[in-house]
């Protein structure tokens, strides 16, 4: 059902639409003042744009696919030094890496399904960080060292989703496409049409088509608009699930 869900919340725009029509023809009883085939260069011409638009967002979609196998991947590599480093740890200062590198997994992971703000899981970041200096005095050297390029691999990818999913793409576009859209529903209701059947059916196709693709294209441009307590992909959010399970795994062995 996910998939049809933007479908199934447009329809009720698309109603109001048709009842426009209907007021207009059976209450106001008013006739079109534009022939539909005046209209349809407009139609072609939005639909440029709108094709712009869903590719320009696509892009950023594409790479925020890859965002939370990266993030579960990295936390890996992480957790991996981290287990090795306390294998061969001389101090038992050492130990409390592991209780702050599972608050930093769990920070991750509530962040990105929009739990806890963001500046929590860059605290979470800086705290590990800080427990980093222990492992280079108990485990040596190498292992901080990997642990802070990791740990420079997981920032760099928590600042990229945070910016693709704050950063709107081009606010000036979608101006431009409200604008295009809006006047082409309008021009559908003040057109002619030959019958009734091609009235109706062309209102509502186009509204529905048009009003459609306009929310798809803000839906997408967020990959990451988790509902509150969601754990799994929505109708267009990237799925979460590597992020999901990796965290699983991590208590699990606790």
């Amino acid at each position: 059902m996910l998939k049809w869900k933007l479908l199934i919340t447009t329809l009720p725009l698309v109603l109001i639409v048709v009842g426009v029509a209907l007021i207009r023809d059976y209450v106001l009883q008013i006739k079109g003042i534009i022939e539909f085939s005046d209209v349809t260069p407009l139609l072609s011409g939005v639909a440029l744009i709108v094709g712009l638009m869903l590719a320009g967002v696509l892009t950023d979609y594409k790479e925020s696919e890859k965002i939370p196998g990266e993030l579960a991947t990295t936390l890996e590599t992480i957790g991996d030094t981290v287990q090795i480093a306390l294998a061969v740890a001389k101090d038992d200062e050492a130990r409390e890496i592991a209780g702050k590198y599972q608050a930093l997994v769990a920070a991750v992971e509530d962040w990105f399904l929009r739990r806890i703000p963001v500046d929590r899981c860059y605290a979470a970041l800086e705290e590990f960080r800080s427990a980093i200096k222990t492992m280079h005095t108990a485990a040596g050297v190498p292992y901080a060292i990997r642990s802070l390029g990791e740990t420079h691999n997981l920032r760099r990818l928590i600042t990229r989703a945070d910016v693709i999913s704050r950063t709107s793409f081009i606010p000036a576009g979608y101006a431009l496409l409200d604008l295009l859209v809006t006047t082409t529903v309008i021009l559908l209701l003040m057109a002619n049409y030959k019958s009734v059947i091609a009235e109706y059916f062309l209102i509502t196709i186009f509204s529905l088509i048009y009003i459609y693709l306009v929310r798809l294209i803000r839906d997408v441009d967020d990959p990451f608009e988790y509902e509150p307590g969601q754990a799994t992909g929505g109708a267009v959010e990237v799925d979460p699930y590597p992020l999901v399970e990796y965290r699983q795994r991590v208590e699990g062995r606790k």
